[in-house]
């Protein structure tokens, strides 16, 4: 089968393959992002390292969440679970879902914190409503059968639970060819598709934003130091450019001006 289906969007790459290609594409991702960090972009292993994202999940999906506590909050692909640690004072305690055991930890923000390895099905080895949060960070595009780890999210969150989802929308490029920066199957989930998905699985959504405008990002790092998703500011000014440009938003952007709009999108859905 052809490739044109996928880059146009219609499809998701990956979603569809047989259980012995899925466990293939696990097994050449399992230590992917692990590598990228420590290889590629040279973090530490401790989660000791600054993490870039705090005020973008903020602004886009932890605000949406005051005033609520939760019992149990799953993490999928969190690493020492430095992007749900903010929830800690209003989380009882985390179970991560992530294959590098070197970054498994007892606690997470001063709460408990139980790991589990991802298995190459997409199953999670964890009760029917037995959680009533669900995070997963610009993970899913890692994973081939994204349909069934969504319903299996909406398996294990008791109704009316909720899943907080960050995303690129775009294709990343080919993903048939090695790319510079990305690990061998990453791939954008296009944004009709997610958003039909967690309706058919059974999800309503709640708040939806595009963010993360690649074009204003370079403009904005030639004047401001470090990283600019951990400043509220800039978080602020990109949701508004990216609500601004969120028309042109399409999935393989191999045109110039195609590429001026939003990369990713923020998405808290509850459990019907």
């Amino acid at each position: 089968m052809g490739v044109d289906q996928y880059l146009n969007g219609s499809m998701l790459y990956g979603d569809d393959l047989a259980p012995r290609e899925i466990e293939r594409w696990y097994a050449q991702e399992e230590q992917g992002f692990y590598k990228l960090a420590t290889e590629f972009y040279k973090l530490e292993t401790s989660g000791s390292y600054s993490y870039e994202y705090d005020a973008l999940n903020a602004f886009h999906g932890f605000d949406r969440l005051q005033g609520r506590r939760f019992g149990t909050c799953v993490a999928l692909g969190c690493a020492a679970g430095d992007d749900v640690a903010p929830l800690a004072r209003q989380v009882e305690r985390f179970v991560g879902i992530e294959p590098a055991e070197t970054w498994w930890t007892d606690t997470i923000g001063g709460r408990p914190a139980r790991f589990i390895k991802p298995q190459p099905s997409g199953d999670i080895a964890l009760p029917q409503a037995g959680a009533d949060l669900f995070v997963s960070l610009g993970v899913l595009h890692h994973i081939p059968n994204v349909s069934h780890v969504l319903a299996e999210a909406h398996r294990i969150l008791e109704p009316g639970g909720l899943i907080v989802l960050r995303e690129p929308i775009t294709s990343m490029g080919d993903w048939t060819r090695a790319r510079y920066g990305l690990t061998r199957n990453e791939r954008g989930l296009p944004l009709p598709w997610l958003r039909g998905r967690l309706d058919r699985i059974g999800f309503e959504i709640l708040h939806e934003a595009p963010c993360m405008t690649n074009a204003l990002a370079k403009i904005a790092q030639r004047v401001l130091p470090g990283h600019l998703y951990a400043r509220r500011g800039y978080v602020a000014l990109d949701a508004a450019v990216s609500r601004f440009l969120a028309f042109n938003i399409s999935y393989h952007r191999t045109a110039l001006l195609r590429r001026i709009a939003p990369s990713n999108i923020f998405i808290v859905a509850a459990k019907r």
